[in-house]
C-alpha cells in the first residue's frame, strides 16, 4: 500500500485471557501531511471505542520520535487523559535516552525486543504500541506481533500521505479474526499474523 492515510494501522500486546503468556497487539499510524488525529474521523462510535480500550489495563511501547511528539503537546491540551498516558506503565525504546520524563515510562536500547520477548512470555497486562512503525516492524519481523488492528478511513492521500505502514515489513500472511464498522464509515480489522504468503 503506498498511500498510508486511508489505514491506521494499531499494533498491541495483549493478555492472552485463559494463557500463560502476554499478546502483543500492534497499534500504528500511517499518517499524511496535513492530516487530523484519525484523519478527522472521530465519530461517536469510534471515540467509545478508544476510550474503552484506553480504559483497560495495559502497558506502552514506544519510539523516542513519538515519546518527543507527545512530550510535545500544548500545556492546554494536557488534561487528565494525557496525566494518564504518562502515568501508564511501559517503556520507550532509544538508544540515546537512559531516562524519561514520564513516571510510567523505562528506557529500553536497541535491545529491546530481548525484553519484550521475557515479558510476552510472562503473564501480564497487555501492552500497546502507539505509532512507532518501527517498532512495529520489528516485533512483526521477531515473530512477536500478535495481532494487527487496521482502522480504514474512507479517503487516500497520495499527494500529502507520508510514512507508508507497511513499507520495509517481510511479506506475511494474516488470518482475520474481527471486524466492525464504525460510524457507517470507518472500517475496523483485527489480524493474526499467520506465517508467510502460499507462493512464498
Amino acid at each position: 500500500m503506498s498511500t498510508p492515510s486511508s489505514a491506521a494501522p494499531r499494533p498491541v500486546l495483549q493478555q492472552n485471557q485463559g494463557a500463560a503468556y502476554t499478546r502483543i497487539y500492534a497499534y500504528g499510524a500511517a499518517r499524511g501531511e496535513k492530516s487530523p488525529a484519525y484523519y478527522g474521523h472521530t465519530g461517536p462510535e469510534f471515540m467509545e471505542l478508544l476510550a474503552q480500550k484506553n480504559a483497560q489495563p495495559h502497558r506502552t511501547l514506544i519510539g523516542r520520535k513519538t515519546f518527543d511528539a507527545l512530550s510535545g503537546v500544548p500545556e492546554a491540551y494536557r488534561d487528565d487523559s494525557y496525566r494518564r498516558m504518562t502515568e501508564n506503565p511501559g517503556w520507550v525504546v532509544s538508544s540515546k535516552l537512559a531516562s524519561v520524563s514520564w513516571p510510567g515510562l523505562t528506557a529500553l536500547d536497541s535491545g529491546f525486543l530481548d525484553t519484550i520477548r521475557a515479558e510476552r512470555a510472562s503473564q501480564g497486562a497487555e501492552i500497546r504500541t502507539m505509532g512507532s512503525l518501527s517498532i512495529v516492524r520489528q516485533l512483526l519481523a521477531a515473530n512477536l506481533l500478535d495481532r494487527l488492528r487496521l482502522i480504514y478511513c474512507p479517503l487516500i492521500l497520495p499527494q500529502s500521505g507520508i510514512e507508508p505502514f507497511f513499507k520495509g515489513m517481510p511479506d506475511q500472511k494474516f488470518e482475520l479474526k474481527g471486524h466492525r464498522i464504525l460510524d457507517g464509515e470507518v472500517v475496523l480489522l483485527d489480524y493474526r499474523p499467520d506465517g508467510m504468503p502460499h507462493y512464498a
